[in-house]
């Protein structure tokens, strides 16, 4: 056998230990594939010709390293899947095969434990973290709904609730999510279609796929919940303005397995390291530590003009003419509530301004958004106004926000806050 034939298997050895970090996700295609080339390359070069003793002993050490690496990942993985299983909505969700542009929850899970929240994770400081319980718990079509009871006939629904993790409830245990309110102590039949990550263009995807399956009637609600702090800034998916979920075929089930566990990677994890400089930390009257986002606190300041000028205006507008073109093919009433962010119901603690000094008035995206829904014929409701109001209320009584203190989302007592405003200006009388 000549020397080039023995380097052939040898080259393909060395290919797989100089990638393999690419392959388990622990480090990115670019600029990590080539330097992995390169290693083969060097590598070949040194083995090729038996006196390069010192090239042989660099490109065997880093070779050794990257197999290290890929290892360490790989053992990592049981570990790392147990100690992310405290934040459920993260743990569980995935892409969805047929159409990989849109998230499903794994179906059937009953987790309940502990969880913390977004804002102490993104930061990286355990000292932030506020622990609390909580119940997630999926349907078999892997939304946030509890399965119905077995044998019993399904009441139609009175209201579906769309939206991102505020609709999804991500941190707040299955009994107080807002549908959950809604249900127990409105007597209404509800249906979360929520996810998390998904924006009002993955949203409307949801319903108009999913929509066929559920059992509504004339006037069934759609409750969409928009957030003030991401909603605009989400991605607009030509894709899914005409959504045609498939069947995958092999290659795409492996890309999107691939891609998956690359995704979990939690060498890759531990090298992006936490960014804490978008997490504003202030102390509440109590005294006791309150988190805030960096990107709410600045989108909290947009004009309408601002609004308008953003590049996804035009798509959010689209996708308002698509829920109302598909909500009158289905006989669907659609009532949109403006989700505020924690940035300004509690402006005044991220300020240093006066207690309770945060004002009412609406917000550009809210102006913005309450036209347009008018020109689709949706109610509207801006929920600030009611949740400044609750939120003092809630204080004065017991002491407790409306928000986790380290989340950029409601607790209980904010889920009920806002299923009060929802029930009464939207739901209690729909005409």
């Amino acid at each position: 056998m000549s020397a080039f034939s023995r380097l052939i298997p040898l080259c393909a050895l060395f290919g797989a230990v100089s990638l393999s970090p690419v392959a388990v996700g622990a480090l990115g295609v670019l600029p990590y594939a080539p330097a992995g080339v390169a290693l083969v390359a060097f590598a070949a070069r040194a083995f090729g010709r038996p006196r390069r003793r010192l090239s042989k002993r660099v490109s065997t050490v880093l070779l050794s390293v990257c197999f290290g690496v890929t290892l360490s990942d790989l053992a990592a993985r049981p570990l790392f899947h147990y100690l992310s299983s405290i934040r459920p909505a993260e743990r569980y969700i995935h892409r969805w095969p047929p159409l990989p542009r849109l998230l499903r929850y794994a179906a059937g899970v009953n987790y309940a434990g502990l969880t913390y929240g977004d804002l102490a994770a993104v930061s990286g400081r355990r000292d932030w973290r506020e622990w609390h319980r909580i119940r997630f718990v999926t349907d078999e079509h892997g939304f946030r709904n509890e399965p119905p009871p077995t044998g019993s006939a399904a009441r139609p629904l009175d209201l579906i609730v769309l939206g991102d993790s505020f609709g999804v409830a991500a941190a707040t245990t299955q009994e107080e999510t807002l549908s959950g309110v809604l249900a127990r102590d409105y007597g209404l039949a509800v249906y979360n279609l929520s996810v998390s990550r998904e924006g009002p263009r993955q949203q409307y995807a949801n319903l108009l796929l999913e929509g066929p399956r559920l059992n509504t009637h004339e006037g069934t609600c759609v409750l969409w919940l928009i957030f003030t702090g991401n909603d605009l800034d989400d991605p607009y998916d030509p894709e899914l303005e005409n959504p045609k979920p498939a069947r995958p075929g092999v290659w795409a089930r492996l890309a999107t397995g691939v891609g998956d566990f690359r995704a979990r990677s939690p060498v890759r994890r531990l090298l992006s390291g936490n960014d804490s400089r978008s997490v504003i930390e202030r102390k509440f009257i109590d005294g006791r530590r309150v988190l805030f986002s960096q990107y709410y606190a600045q989108r909290r300041w947009r004009t309408a003009d601002d609004v308008m000028r953003h590049p996804n205006f035009g798509p959010l507008k689209t996708t308002l003419g698509a829920m109302q073109r598909l909500a009158g093919e289905r006989r669907l009433r659609v009532s949109v509530a403006l989700v505020p962010s924690k940035e300004e119901v509690y402006s005044w603690v991220l300020d240093g301004a006066p207690a309770w000094s945060a004002h009412e008035e609406p917000s550009g995206f809210s102006d913005v958004l309450r036209r347009l829904s008018e020109q689709h014929g949706f109610r509207f409701l801006d929920l600030k106004p009611a949740l400044l109001e609750d939120a003092r209320r809630e204080n004065e009584r017991s002491g407790a926000l409306l928000w986790w203190r380290d989340d950029t989302h409601w607790n209980g007592a904010g889920q009920r806050s806002a299923a009060r405003a929802v029930y009464q200006n939207l739901l209690a009388h729909p005409d």
